[in-house]
């Protein structure tokens, strides 16, 4: 017997943030993320209701363009959460800076502290390819992506039908997690991100963004400047961490002062805690060896943010937030952007809207959170230390797919979603398609 389903597109659609999609299932109704848009203001920052009340909600990983309206959901709907422990443990704290932030711009939040904490009593704990069943024939099944710590692609099988959501996945090894799983079975449907789905999409390799990283703030440390480096602190901060890290060990860096700010250093924390998600180099560091690079003695917790901001001599800053939307990254920005001297990497993709892209972009006037504007004299510099699969990836990875019939490609700027969608039909000859926000397409399979 064919089954139908509906996939309702919410958010997260031809475009960056607030993916959510509901899956309308003839048993259920599962929601696959509910996040928010960084990089907007006002209604748009959230994804869309859904058109039927969810059953369960799945969160493929904690980010907050992935995760960030799912307190909302859990308090409007009481559904059970599933996700990862340590997708569950990062988004509380992801969930509780963003009240910070919204507090010290005067926003007004979309959910309230009792909200993150009466997430615990909806979370169920989900493991990576240990099946679930969620009703009668419907299962879930989590695979490792290789985006974050703990993210995960979400299978949903029925009898009749298999369904992947790739969350964010990465299709090469970083420093501190494998890439995707790729032995995920049959897949009839897939819904896969774009965020570098363009044709003119490609990353250098690690080794060479690694050696132009080094080689950049190097020289900005010989003419005594301070280099900011705003960072996601889920992720690219500990890959930044530990490239800095391994290159002054080395000697290939000159020994300054890195001085770690933001929620980092919690994030750390759980970084160790939950070592056996980890690359196998880093299990056996901390497992056996006792040594967990991210706490090397030559980073230092920021006690004083007046301190690497008047030292004389140079230093390196890692802080929250990696698109300058808030946080201490602000307050370096503020303190040190205005001098030549100085440097500012980003390290991560920069939504547009969001002041790290307006940087990326040119613009050297940037207003400030709380009032005024700083004109931005210190270099720019994009370093691609990207989590995300390229076009050449994102194909590759479709290839290890068996029985693929249609393909839906969301999760990137329109331009990048439709080159993506079109070539999957030109290249793979697959069934494949842009969805916008607020489509609900039926399909029969």
């Amino acid at each position: 017997m064919k089954q139908t389903l509906t996939l309702a597109f919410l958010g997260g659609a031809r475009e960056v943030g607030r993916t959510s999609i509901l899956l309308e299932l003839e048993d259920m109704n599962i929601l696959l993320d509910c996040g928010i848009n960084l990089g907007i203001r006002g209604e748009n920052r959230y994804p869309i209701s859904p058109p039927k009340k969810p059953d369960i909600a799945i969160v493929s990983h904690a980010h907050l363009d992935h995760s960030g309206y799912i307190p909302v959901i859990a308090r409007k709907y009481g559904c059970k959460i599933y996700a990862t422990p340590p997708t569950q443990d990062i988004s509380e704290i992801l969930y509780i800076d963003l009240l910070k932030i919204a507090k010290e711009c005067n926003e007004a939040p979309p959910f309230e502290v009792k909200d993150v904490m009466a997430l615990r009593k909806y979370f169920i704990d989900s493991s990576y390819r240990t099946p679930i069943i969620l009703h009668e024939n419907t299962r879930l099944t989590m695979y490792r992506s290789g985006h974050i710590l703990g993210s995960a692609m979400i299978k949903i099988e029925t009898d009749d039908l298999s369904i992947l959501y790739t969350g964010d996945l990465s299709m090469r090894n970083s420093k501190t997690l494998e890439m995707a799983d790729i032995d995920v079975g049959k897949v009839d449907i897939l819904i896969i991100e774009s965020t570098y789905g363009h044709s003119s999409d490609k990353h250098p390799s690690r080794q060479k963004t690694e050696q132009e990283f080094i080689k950049t703030i190097e020289k900005t440390i010989k003419r005594g400047g301070k280099i900011l480096i705003p960072a996601f602190a889920v992720g690219r901060a500990q890959e930044v961490m530990l490239t800095l890290e391994s290159h002054m060990r080395s000697k290939a860096l000159t020994n300054v002062p890195i001085y770690i700010d933001g929620m980092i250093k919690k994030i750390n924390e759980l970084y160790r805690i939950y070592w056996f998600y980890l690359r196998p180099q880093i299990r056996r560091a901390i497992r056996y060896a006792k040594r967990n690079p991210l706490e090397s003695r030559l980073f230092t917790i920021v006690k004083d943010r007046d301190e690497p901001v008047e030292r004389e001599e140079p230093c390196i800053i890692i802080s929250t937030s990696g698109m300058l939307e808030g946080g201490p990254a602000m307050f370096y920005l503020k303190e040190l952007g205005s001098d030549p001297k100085n440097l500012i990497c980003l390290t991560g993709y920069q939504v547009p809207g969001t002041r790290g892209r307006r940087l990326l972009d040119g613009e050297r006037k940037i207003e400030l959170p709380k009032g005024g504007s700083i004109e931005v004299l210190a270099g720019v510099k994009m370093f691609d230390f990207s989590a995300h699969a390229d076009q050449p990836s994102l194909f590759r990875f479709i290839s290890y797919l068996r029985g693929l019939k249609k393909v839906f490609c969301i999760h990137g700027e329109e331009i990048k979603v439709l080159d993506f969608s079109e070539r999957i039909k030109k290249n793979k000859k697959i069934e494949a398609y842009a969805p916008k926000v607020g489509e609900r397409i039926p399909i029969q399979v």
